[in-house]
């Protein structure tokens, strides 16, 4: 066998040509060897992929929660309290309370703002007082720190999904957790009223089927009981998202991943919400101290999904949609459709016209514009609600809420006593004593004269000469007899 190294010809033996063949093809063999089990040491966990139902033999009535037994903690059906009773809570949780920002209701607005909520992508209970993940313009706080700093009249938090795993009902553990984690909360703000809200259902069909529904349900009776013990309030939301027969989520309340709640899921769970109102009297101290910017909950802050050990990755979109931010994909405002293919745009429904008769013609009706005076109306217009004012921009709606921030932190000082807002410095400052003005010191001047010339006058009295006049500020002369005879006749 003959070879060529570097333009030389060498000729081997067959035992030689042999040794060195094996040699190459171990070689090639160990680089591919190597460069398998790096790669395989170094990638993340596949996502899960939709699979049998580890839980079949699911009992749905067994997860009903009866409101009599926890003798009124669980919220009872009240009258609509509005978005006022939205805007005046907070809400926490993870990835599901993180969508009430990405996922737009049926009039194209988010469920809540930036303000009021705090979700956290893959966030589990146990991270409620370590994790920081609200920033202001002054910092990036923990969820009991960023309580203090709103001064919300109440909070729902909802937290658990990424606490399960498996079909366990033994919740003793969670629960632990769970109690000192809002006691953090509540010592941070003791104002602030409690709402612990359920864990979401899942769908019978869906990705994680390591969640169960037997483990969801033994963990909701546990929250209500802890609530019980500890004097706060249940919200039993699962009942309005559960179907009644199965005890999965209703049909459509779901994505396709069947863990995330969809459009149709946070619709109906906030008209729960309002329908199942906590308000108490108002003991917050007043005046509320100025809030710091908002600027929100950063995106990342957890890596790994909880539930598969995956990293998170985004999503892969089609047109007209976008990542959820929790690896799940949302049609744009005004879109509807399958996310992950594309969105298609919804139109609108033409107005009936009635049929032209003779006499009278028929006038096709005219949809009218929202009304922007109020909040629906604003919203319904595409624009943006700030305090009682409907914007064109959200920037507009922004400068707006920073105009009556800094204009509460002036308030606040000049309502304090000695102090006074400085504009020039923008600093609340002690207040200046006035000065003694002109006119008053020149009256003083002129006093100061006088006073003077009269003690001069009174000096140069003396007994031989006469005596000192205090009302006519004179001196009275003596009358000698010369003076006396010179002095004409009367």
């Amino acid at each position: 066998m003959t070879i060529k190294i570097k333009g030389k010809k060498y000729k081997l033996k067959s035992k030689g040509a042999a040794v060195i063949i094996t040699a190459a093809v171990l070689t090639i063999a160990l680089v591919i060897g190597l460069a398998v089990y790096f790669a395989g040491s170094h990638s993340s966990a596949p996502a899960p992929t939709a699979g049998t139902d580890i839980d079949p033999d699911y009992n749905a009535s067994a997860g009903i929660i009866n409101k009599d037994e926890y003798n009124g903690t669980v919220l009872e059906e009240t009258e609509d309290a509005g978005s006022e009773y939205i805007d005046s809570t907070l809400f926490l949780g993870d990835s599901n309370t993180a969508r009430f920002l990405k996922v737009s209701d049926t009039d194209g607005s988010a469920f809540t703002t930036k303000n009021n909520t705090i979700g956290v992508v893959g966030m589990g209970v146990g991270a409620i007082k370590s994790l920081a993940c609200m920033e202001f313009s002054t910092g990036l706080f923990t969820m009991p720190e960023a309580v203090k700093i709103l001064q919300p009249e109440r909070v729902i938090i909802t937290f658990g999904t990424n606490n399960l795993s498996g079909s366990s009902t033994d919740a003793s553990a969670f629960i632990e957790s769970y109690v000192k984690q809002v006691d953090a909360i509540v010592e941070a703000y003791p104002s602030v009223d409690i709402i612990v809200n359920s864990i979401p259902s899942v769908s019978k069909t869906r990705s994680y089927t390591n969640v169960t529904m037997t483990q969801i349900d033994a963990y909701n009776k546990a929250l209500a009981k802890m609530c019980e013990d500890n004097g706060w309030k249940y919200l039993n939301s699962a009942e309005a998202l559960k179907d009644s027969s199965s005890g999965y989520s209703k049909e459509g309340y779901m994505e396709s991943d069947g863990l995330h709640l969809s459009q149709k899921g946070l619709h109906a769970l906030f008209e729960y919400i309002r329908t199942h109102a906590y308000i108490t009297e108002d003991d917050r101290p007043k005046p509320l101290a100025s809030i710091p910017t908002v600027i929100g909950v950063p995106d990342g802050l957890i890596q790994t999904n909880p539930l598969s050990n995956a990293t998170f990755a985004p999503a892969v979109c089609g047109t007209e949609a976008y990542d959820a931010g929790d690896g799940t994909c949302v049609c744009n405002a005004g879109y509807e459709g399958d996310p992950y293919t594309g969105c298609t745009w919804i139109a609108p429904t033409p107005t009936p016209t009635s049929e032209p008769t003779a006499t009278p013609t028929a006038v096709p009706s005219v949809s009218s514009a929202p009304d922007t005076s109020t909040e629906a109306g604003c919203k319904a217009a595409s624009k943006y609600w700030y305090g009682s004012s409907c914007y064109d921009t959200k920037e507009a709606a922004d400068a707006a809420q920073a105009a009556a921030e800094q204009q509460a932190v002036i308030d606040a000082c000049n309502a304090q006593d000695g102090m006074q807002w400085n504009a020039t410095a923008g600093t609340c400052d002690p207040k200046q004593q006035p000065t003694p003005s002109s006119s008053t010191s020149s009256s003083q001047n002129e006093n100061t004269d006088a006073q003077t010339a009269i003690d001069t006058a009174k000096a140069a009295c003396t007994p031989d000469k006469g005596t000192w006049n205090a009302e006519t500020l004179y001196f009275d002369l003596i009358q000698t007899e010369a003076s006396s005879q010179s002095s004409p006749a009367a």
